[in-house]
């Protein structure tokens, strides 16, 4: 009788340290409903919202990527643009010579290639930014509680249509005031892109601070 006792405490003790060790290995005061049912039930629930935030916060990181990277994009285009107009200036004007105003052609050719190759090479993991991939026209960042929708602008679009007017105009005879026209439509909607990702980077960077508060208030409830 007395050995059983001694093998009972001695379970008893085993019990205690594995638990204990357990405590300890895991950093968690609460680790199985024997420690305390009701908190375990309200640790596991603040467990489940730190690993929905800590997923939401990655989302946003990745977006706010996204959103400089298509930025820059932009941006680089918007130079490229400032460059063709400043040459169809130059070749629209009786001061330039026929040869250099084919001259100047060659080169605003050049540039919108330069603008065709940033529309279809600025990506985030192989999907495209600033010109529609297939069917896709949105770009949809989401988060446990909000979903952040970016419209994708077409500068591919605005490629074609530059290479077409410059290919079918005569720089020496023609009417390069056209193309000036289409380059300030453009810059303008380059510049509206722009607009919509720096907002949208800004709705993202404000949504992940206040996703780290949450996740700081939970960490608190957790000690």
């Amino acid at each position: 009788m007395e050995i059983n006792n001694i093998n009972s405490n001695i379970n008893n003790v085993n019990q205690s340290q594995n638990s204990s060790l357990e405590k300890i290995s895991t950093g968690l005061k609460i680790n199985q409903a024997a420690d305390d049912a009701a908190s375990l039930s309200i640790s596991d629930s603040l467990r489940l919202q730190r690993s929905d935030l800590s997923q939401s916060l990655q989302n946003l990181n990745q977006g706010i990527a996204l959103t400089r990277i298509a930025s820059d994009g932009l941006e680089n285009q918007q130079e490229i643009l400032g460059d063709i107009k400043q040459k169809l200036l130059q070749a629209n004007t009786d001061t330039t010579s026929v040869d250099g105003k084919e001259a100047i052609k060659k080169e605003v050719a050049k540039l919108t290639e330069q603008f065709q190759n940033i529309a279809q090479t600025t990506k985030f993991e192989n999907q495209k930014l600033i010109t529609p991939d297939g069917n896709n026209t949105t770009l949809d960042i989401s988060t446990t509680d909000e979903t952040f929708t970016l419209d994708v602008p077409n500068t591919g679009q605005i490629a074609n249509e530059l290479t077409t007017l410059i290919g079918t105009t005569d720089f020496g005879t023609g009417d390069i005031a056209a193309i000036i026209d289409r380059i300030d439509v453009a810059s303008d909607q380059v510049s509206s892109a722009q607009s919509d990702f720096g907002s949208t980077e800004n709705q993202l960077a404000s949504s992940a601070r206040n996703s780290i508060t949450e996740e700081d208030k939970n960490e608190k409830k957790k000690e």
